[in-house]
């Protein structure tokens, strides 16, 4: 091999997946990327880690920290030093809390992919208790389900490391098969599919795997009725699991009678899920195990997100599908401990976040969280407490409900910083930008706890102009405003997270990956001392809790209920004559994640125009063709994306594809609002009570074809 060549193994970060992977540099440049054969995911890529190439050496990325010189969205820029953005950054910072208190600061960010610690590290050591991400609508909730009900945070167990695969599985409007999740899983569950005897699809469409499937077609936003029933269904026929139940469950009894609520034909005419096949589902989950459940991203985006994870946990509780091999597992971490340690040993922020005293749930300890929309509407109005922001790796223009109220609120902001790969448009509105590195220009250890795995992102490049890492950005910054909780550089806070596992960052890159599977495994944690001494589950009560305790203790239902969207034929029929059609937003194609790779040239060729599913019948009587641009329009207002006749849905529904904006328009919107599926969602109440949680996945909506010259 000649020296001007070398091979680096590092980790993808262009997902939630951390696949590990093999890069090859070549004279300092990267020239190709495959998967690692030798790591979990067995080589396997998807299309956004082969495009990644494209992301480093594309010419449109922010090379240099920029300051603005022209009116906010004026597109006028003057590029200064890191020493002046960073100075000017914690300058303002500081003022803030000086003139208005710590609450005055906001810290964003978007999926995290790894860094969320950094965040929620800088945030308590500056003394905000105001973080915010997309967590009160995506992952927040199950986390906040899982935690209240068994303790910890359950995952499909597809790996048949305790001896059994799953014999059921369910995937409850997840795509798992483009849209990876919980670490490597999209490889193991294509591998559990193939030795799974039951397939259940709960999905509003018959999705790519639906001819392999049972699929239950449910109406946008009523999944908590259909797990209700199910229940109805195991409970009265006395399939649940009589032993587990017994022995480790809370609230058995108070449950058996609330689903009483919920007989299959009732959950039918909710649901629009036929009878039988709601029967079915429940029969199959409940005899043939193990089983497991994977849930979407779909089922937190909703006015009732809370009681809806927590009926299907629930379902999973009275199966005994719980802590069983190819059931539901909450993995062992690995030696390095549960990394968001790094965060929670700063004291916390001595004022509660935006929003604590409505949504509890969202602002509960550990990782309290402020309420996007409260805090966006404090700014609109000018009565919160927030002047100045720093967002890392977000694009909330995009990201979040209603985005012409989100623009109101930002313009309002005394400062805003942004740091990002590409001029967003919300980018676009801040005061200082700042260029990020790629994860191929990164060194950090990628960590999406508490997942069974940490692994090293070693950079294969430097990075181009002057971009810096995530992880170097947040800790330059904390050194200017509470030294006393960074560190000298990068190197040596990689060390810091890994002292509990007795290696070095130079000994992790070597390694790679620090991992607990196979017979490493726990199973039936809840009969051994794992969370308590004498066994049971890390909650209150020591049992998986069908009755929240805790539920109960916030002054919440302490029982899942089914709750009507916000939007619907049923809760606003004077609505629905004008706006006949339930909107989805959450349709999903394997180029893109969320907002991001719309400037990657591969991707883009792949699919360059957002696409709106639409039944044939409904095309139809609508004048619509295939292949037509379309206005969908909602009370909000109204955007058009590409028409794809489909006949995998009930007729009344249609599926937009959200998070589109065209980085190639012109500044300062590149129009986002053009196509942008959140121009079109409610940030109005009610939200969900315990999280706060918008609506995006059950809306009404009218379609009509875009006239010529439109």
């Amino acid at each position: 091999m000649s020296s001007n060549r070398k091979i680096i193994k590092t980790t993808c970060k262009s997902c939630h997946g951390g696949c590990r992977v093999i890069v090859t540099v070549e004279n300092g440049k990267i020239t190709h990327i495959e998967g690692d054969p030798d790591s979990l995911t067995e080589g396997t890529m998807c299309a956004k880690g082969l495009a990644s190439i494209r992301e480093v050496y594309n010419p449109n990325r922010i090379l240099y920290p920029m300051k603005r010189v022209g009116k906010r969205g004026e597109g006028k820029w003057k590029r200064i030093t890191w020493e002046e953005a960073l100075d000017l950054i914690a300058q303002k910072i500081k003022e803030a809390i000086r003139k208005y208190g710590p609450s005055s600061v906001a810290i964003g960010q978007g999926t995290g992919r790894g860094y969320n610690r950094y965040t929620f590290r800088f945030a308590r050591s500056i003394g905000t208790p105001n973080v915010f991400l997309p967590a009160h609508f995506c992952y927040g909730p199950r986390l906040a389900a899982f935690g209240i009900t068994v303790g910890g945070r359950l995952y499909c167990d597809y790996h048949g490391w305790g001896g059994e695969y799953p014999k059921t599985i369910i995937h409850w409007g997840k795509q798992l098969e483009i849209t990876n999740a919980d670490g490597e899983m999209a490889v193991w569950f294509l591998k559990a599919l193939e030795k799974a005897k039951h397939f259940i699809l709960v999905d509003p469409r018959a999705t790519r795997l639906a001819g392999r499937a049972l699929w239950l077609p449910v109406r946008p936003g009523t999944d908590a009725a259909l797990a209700l029933g199910m229940m109805n269904v195991i409970i009265n026929e006395g399939l649940y699991d009589k032993e587990f139940v017994e022995n480790w469950t809370y609230g058995f009894e108070k449950l058996k009678e609330r689903v009483q609520d919920y007989p299959p034909k009732k959950v039918a005419e909710i649901t629009w899920v036929p009878e039988e096949k709601i029967i079915e589902a429940a029969r199959i989950f409940a005899t043939e195990k193990p089983g497991c459940i994977q849930i979407g991203e779909c089922l937190e985006a909703g006015n009732n997100s809370t009681q809806t994870l927590r009926a299907i946990i629930c379902l999973m509780a009275i199966t005994g599908n719980i802590e069983r091999p190819g059931s539901m597992i909450n993995w062992v971490p690995p030696d390095t401990g549960p990394m968001e340690d790094f965060a929670l040993e700063v004291p916390a922020p001595k004022e509660l976040p935006l929003g604590a005293d409505k949504f509890k749930l969202l602002a509960r300890p550990p990782f309290a969280m402020c309420h996007v929309e409260t805090m966006l509407k404090g700014l609109r109005d000018g009565t919160g407490p927030v002047k100045v922001m720093h967002i890392q790796g977000s694009n909330p223009l995009v990201a979040y409900a209603n985005s012409k109220s989100v623009l109101e609120a930002l313009l309002n902001l005394e400062f805003l910083s942004v740091a990002d790969l590409y001029m967003t448009p919300t980018a676009e509105y801040a005061d200082v930008v700042l260029p990020v590195a790629h994860w191929l220009e990164t060194d950090d250890i990628y960590d999406m706890h508490p997942r069974f795995f940490v692994s090293a992102i070693q950079k294969a490049v430097e990075p181009q102009g002057e971009a810096w890492p995530d992880n170097k950005i947040f800790n330059e910054l904390g050194k200017r405003i509470a030294p006393q909780y960074w560190f000298k550089d990068v190197e040596e806070m990689l060390n810091y997270q890994l002292r509990k596992a007795n290696i070095t960052w130079e000994e992790f890159k070597k390694i790679g990956v620090l991992a607990k599977t196979g017979k490493e495994q726990i199973y039936y944690k809840y009969k051994t001392d794992y969370w308590r001494k004498g066994g049971g589950f890390d909650t209150p009560t020591g049992k998986v809790e069908l009755y929240s305790t805790i539920m109960e203790e916030l002054g919440y239902d302490p029982l899942p209920y089914f709750k009507e969207p916000n939007e619907s034929p049923y809760s606003t029929p004077e609505l629905c004559k004008e706006y006949p059609l339930i909107l989805s937003t959450g349709g999903r194609l394997p180029y893109y994640f969320h907002s991001q790779y719309r400037q990657n040239p591969w991707l883009r060729e792949l699919q360059p125009y957002p696409i709106v599913q639409i039944h044939p019948e409904t095309a139809k009587k609508l004048g619509i063709k295939d292949g037509d641009w379309v206005w969908i329009e909602t009370p909000r207002g109204r955007i058009k994306q590409k028409a794809m006749l489909f006949a995998g849905m009930h007729p009344k529904i249609v599926v937009a594809q959200a998070s589109w904006y065209y980085p190639e328009k012109p500044g300062p919107d590149h129009g986002v609002w053009d196509s942008n599926a959140n121009v079109l969602t409610s940030n109005e109440l009610p939200f969900d009570p315990a999280m706060g949680s918008t609506t995006f996945r059950a809306l009404l909506c009218k379609v009509y074809p875009v006239k010529e010259g439109e």
